[in-house]
């Protein structure tokens, strides 16, 4: 078995559960938004890329 650094563990570790909270709070986020602010931004997002 190969050995493997514990801080690199704990560093993938950390990173996992700081992902799954930032996916939490976009989604908990994003349902506080109006449907119709969300357009409105989403079409505003869509004007500036181009």
């Amino acid at each position: 078995m190969v050995f493997i650094d514990k801080r690199i563990i704990t560093a993938l570790i950390i990173l996992f559960f700081l992902t799954l909270g930032l996916f939490a709070y976009r989604s908990i986020y994003d349902n506080r938004i109006p449907k119709s602010a969300k357009l409105v931004f989403l079409l505003e997002e869509k004007l500036y890329k181009y």
